[in-house]
């Protein structure tokens, strides 16, 4: 807009690095012991809801020499390499019986030729319909959703079905295989069940070796909380090499960060959790931390006007992770800061290529003016800072239409299901999800502690939810087989009780679903009075950016003003 200019001597100084990344102490957060009146009440169902399914199962045990409603579903891919399994839904007779989102540990079970449990439940005998809905990525890079439909009869004994997916060049059209097993009537039915609780002992081994630094780690916690640094450092040294040991040396390192006037101490803290966490078996975790590790460690490098060491340390954060903006951000500024402007405008436009919710962005846009301006290309500078005042503009927008959804639909649904990615683990989300603006906002909300437990208060209840309509279905199906038992003429005093106990099993399930609901309500409102302060909080910093930009425009046209005035007088 302001044409090319000839360069001149920086005008402003360098922007200083003070203390713009809030909320940094993100030490790992442990439920209080205090729960809250929601809380009290969600552990109180939970225990109702299993004590409920344990009846369910005990119903089914009493049944089970009489007539076998069981059935087992089981899932494998035959073609790993041109089909990934992003989730999976399955449907018995036109009704939702459970709903998978494949973890990168279970895709890669898959991809090893691993047979997955994907249901076991109960049905009556005679003909049932069957549906899967699969979402995939085929080898051609296409994402897909198919509707797979299998038609099989149920004898009154144990039935398994085996689905085998696969997907062939050149089409890689995702189809399903059916395989169907019955048990025998002498044998052992009980033999055939896929268990979804089974863990080998290797794996088991690891699983104890894991609770046992979460207990360590929680220990150095509640003494890092009160101070005691060399206590807590006494209890990591005791754990395991992994990611717990590292996660601790990381609080360490920020509380010293905090405390002492240099960063040595943190920076040797940070390096020991570097070593901790290459350890972790998990490799998705041992990257999104080690991420986290080296920009802590590059802020404090920079910090303290080790220039060269810090970009060594933000170019060791992979570009795909939730840390690469505020990487980018501060490897621009690192450069700027040794003189290096055109450097710095490099690293600060790959920012620029994020949405706007994640740390560094906003400061990126912003520094591309200011990169220019030190350059000496105040045309160019403006050009940039309109571009910036665009851009905010524009997430403001999108800010209210965020608004406006999460009042019509719910936080849960506007935050996480949209953004396709509502499991635990969601900053191990891959590099797709990042470039979308409602999965940036959700991650940038799951940084509050009170967001991650409101969240998780909320898919509990819906948990809760799904087991009750697990229970009910498995109820009716028990109801049919027993009066079908007892209209055929077969005497069983036992299988008459059992009706009893099951119709009153299904009566106590309508009056714990109503509990649930209002719980689940109750739940929903509270996740959304956050989300809705966060969106404020949000769109004000959208403000002050844009405020921010105004300043930064107004002082170059003062600036070219006073330039040309001066010129006229010579």
């Amino acid at each position: 807009m302001f044409g090319k200019q000839k360069s001149q001597q920086c005008r402003i100084a360098p922007r200083m690095l003070g203390h713009w990344i809030s909320g940094w102490l993100a030490v790992f957060m442990v439920a209080s012991v205090h729960a809250v009146p929601i809380d009290t009440r969600v552990a109180q169902l939970n225990e109702k809801v299993a004590r409920h399914t344990d009846g369910v199962r005990t119903i089914e045990q009493q049944l089970l020499p009489h007539t076998d409603t069981r059935v087992v579903v089981v899932f494998a891919v035959s073609t790993p390499k041109t089909l990934i399994v992003d989730s999976l839904e399955l449907y018995l007779d036109n009704q939702l019986v459970t709903s998978q989102r494949y973890a990168e540990s279970e895709r890669d079970a898959l991809a090893q030729g691993q047979v997955l449990p994907l249901y076991q439940g109960n049905l009556s005998s005679g003909p049932h319909r069957l549906k899967a809905v699969v979402n995939a990525r085929a080898e051609n890079n296409r994402f897909v959703r198919r509707e797979l439909v299998h038609r099989f009869v149920k004898p009154p004994v144990l039935k398994q079905l085996h689905m085998t997916l696969r997907a062939k060049a050149p089409e890689f059209e995702p189809e399903a295989l059916f395989s169907e097993e019955v048990a025998s009537s002498t044998g052992d039915a009980s033999t055939s069940v896929v268990s979804d609780h089974f863990v080998p002992r290797t794996e088991a081994k690891g699983l104890h070796r894991e609770q046992r630094d979460q207990e360590m780690f929680e220990l150095a916690e509640q003494e890092r909380r009160k101070g005691r640094t060399d206590i807590a450092g006494r209890y990591l040294a005791k754990m395991n090499e992994g990611y717990w040991a590292a996660l601790g040396y990381l609080n360490l390192a920020n509380d010293f960060a905090r405390d002492d006037l240099n960063s040595s101490r943190a920076l040797v803290s940070l390096r020991v959790a570097m070593a901790m966490a290459a350890k972790d078996t998990n490799e998705a975790r041992r990257r999104n931390l080690l991420n986290q590790l080296h920009l802590r460690a590059g802020y404090l490098a920079l910090k303290s006007d080790e220039h060269d060491k810090a970009i060594h340390l933000f170019e060791k954060v992979t570009l795909d992770s939730y840390y690469a903006p505020q990487a980018l951000y501060l490897h621009g500024l690192a450069l700027s800061n040794k003189g290096s402007h055109r450097a710095a405008m490099q690293s600060w436009h790959r920012a620029k290529k994020f949405p706007l919710a994640f740390p560094g962005v906003t400061e990126a846009w912003i520094g591309m003016g200011q990169g220019f301006d030190m350059a000496g290309y105040p045309g160019q500078a403006g050009d940039a800072w309109l571009a910036a005042h665009a851009a905010y503009q524009g997430e403001r927008v999108t800010l209210n239409k965020l608004a406006q959804r999460i009042e019509k639909h719910g936080a849960y649904k506007a935050l996480l299901e949209d953004a396709r990615n509502t499991g635990t683990e969601w900053f191990l989300a891959d590099s797709r999800t990042l470039t979308q603006p409602r999965m940036a906002y959700l991650l940038q909300f799951f940084e509050q502690a009170n967001a991650q437990k409101a969240v998780l208060r909320v898919a509990l209840l819906d948990e809760m939810t799904a087991q009750l309509n697990r229970n009910a279905h498995d109820l009716s199906v028990f109801i049919v087989a027993s009066t079908e038992w007892l209209e055929g003429g077969n005497a069983a005093s036992i299988i008459a009780s059992t009706l009893t106990d099951t119709r009153k099993l299904k009566d106590h399930l309508n009056r714990l679903q109503a509990q649930v609901n209002e719980a689940r309500a109750r739940a929903a409102d509270a996740l959304d009075t956050l989300a809705h302060e966060f969106v404020d909080h949000q769109y004000q910093l959208m403000v002050q950016a844009m405020d921010k930009t105004e300043q930064q425009i107004a002082h170059l046209y003062e600036y070219l003003a006073l330039e040309t005035l001066g010129k006229g007088a010579q």
